[in-house]
């Protein structure tokens, strides 16, 4: 999976308190970033809608980003589960440096997730990774870290460094160009090879507008690097970022 700039959203309810209760959050506004959810996977960024929510019960919960699943670990300082998500395809028309490649089918993955607060919101490490089921059958992984400072009462600093990467699969169906779509689109064949592909880094800040209300702000940058860097698809290395959003814990 892509290197996800909607992870700063997490940072709103890092020191919510998990319970057995039925709980709802949710998450919108627009963010200008290269997620998959809504046009598929993006060599550029773009403004798109930043939606989030999740709805849990005792262990079991529905996500946007995280899918349906199974809490393993559900404390204050540790979250972690297993899901049914979804692997976002790619769709020929949504970037014109796709012209000629054709689209690759999106596909239902099995997923896992964890986020740790070894510090309180001081400090997240957060990680996931899913495998599609079907269609690319590759697999993506995103690992990151979030600081958190109190800059005054109802508003805090953030800085989130995050990483992408995949299988040879997953890198070459969304980054490679084989011979046969060289002779369709004009590009070199290229072979992208396993491993980190993209890294970010996003500074914002999150402001308690009033009770279970929360504005958060950020803007950052995104770079590609190793053989997806290199790929004839890539054009620049580097793109910035930027995301608003409020929000909601019900």
């Amino acid at each position: 999976m892509a290197a996800i700039l909607l992870s700063c959203i997490g940072f709103a309810s890092a020191d919510s308190v998990a319970t057995g209760e039925a709980e709802l959050e949710i998450s919108f506004g627009a963010a200008y970033t290269a997620d998959p959810r809504f046009y598929g996977v993006l060599i550029r960024p773009k403004w798109q809608p930043a939606l989030e929510a999740e709805y849990s019960r005792n262990s079991y919960f529905a996500s946007t980003e995280n899918g349906i699943g199974y809490k393993l670990a559900n404390r204050q300082d540790l979250k972690a589960g297993i899901a049914i998500n979804y692997q976002s395809g790619r769709k020929e028309d949504s970037d014109p440096r796709y012209k000629g490649l054709g689209s690759v089918p999106g596909a239902a993955e099995a997923y896992a997730y964890f986020e740790w607060l070894p510090w309180g919101p001081a400090l997240t490490l957060y990680g996931n990774l899913g495998r599609a089921l079907a269609h690319t059958r590759g697999s993506s992984y995103t690992g990151g870290a979030r600081l958190g400072v109190p800059l005054q009462s109802g508003l805090s600093g953030f800085v989130d460094i995050s990483m992408a990467g995949g299988d040879k699969r997953y890198v070459q169906a969304f980054f490679g160009v084989s011979p046969e779509q060289s002779l369709q689109s004009g590009y070199p064949a290229h072979v992208a090879h396993a491993g980190p592909y993209q890294g970010s880094i996003v500074f914002g800040i999150s402001r308690e507008i009033q009770p279970k209300w929360s504005l958060i702000a950020g803007a950052g940058a995104m770079r590609y690097f190793g053989s997806v860097a290199a790929s004839p698809l890539v054009g620049r290395r580097s793109y910035p970022l930027g995301l608003i959003v409020a929000n909601h814990n019900f």
